[in-house]
């Protein structure tokens, strides 16, 4: 594996051990706030017919905090509707004056804040699982306005090392 692979691995991977997933270590729904609660659930919103009724999804919260403040929240919605296998609907939310706005609409297994700071915010990283073997992953990058994805992989693992092949990026599902 070449150096520019191990760095790209690196960043790609970095605060993965310390950090946790937005889906495993979380605040759970009743620690929502009301109106981060009503967001999320209108925006996550199944379509389904008229006799089916959905339960209300499982929520998690996990704060996105730039420069000692909360400047937004990823909030994992789990439900029959919202989940393929692992990948389960992930909602980035960014503080609006008293609201919150829709940043990021996604599937992913994970997303979380990096250590990489940009334009006074953090980097985000989403892994999509394909299989138990292939991953896609991508990076957020804050641009002054909103989060873009900047780097994106297919991250293969192998007996020692991972194979990444880096591909374009597809434009945001928003």
């Amino acid at each position: 594996m070449g150096k520019s692979n191990i760095l790209f691995f690196f960043i790609l991977f970095s605060g993965t051990i310390s950090m946790c997933s937005a889906i495993i270590c979380s605040a759970q729904q009743e620690s929502l706030s009301p109106d981060l609660k009503a967001a999320a659930l209108k925006d996550a919103a199944c379509v389904t017919s008229a006799s089916e009724k959905e339960d209300d999804p499982e929520l998690a919260e996990s704060p996105i905090r730039a420069g000692g403040r909360e400047a937004g929240a990823i909030v994992a919605v789990k439900g029959p509707c919202h989940c393929q296998a692992t990948n389960c609907d992930v909602l980035v939310y960014l503080r609006n004056g008293q609201g919150y706005r829709l940043a990021v609409h996604e599937k992913y297994a994970s997303l979380h804040p990096m250590k990489i700071v940009k334009l006074g915010m953090p980097s985000l990283t989403g892994q999509f699982e394909i299989s138990q073997q292939k991953m896609e992953t991508t990076v957020y990058d804050w641009d002054g306005k909103d989060y873009r994805p900047s780097l994106c992989a297919t991250v293969t693992k192998g007996k020692r090392v991972p194979a990444i092949a880096r591909h374009p990026c597809k434009p945001p599902s928003l």
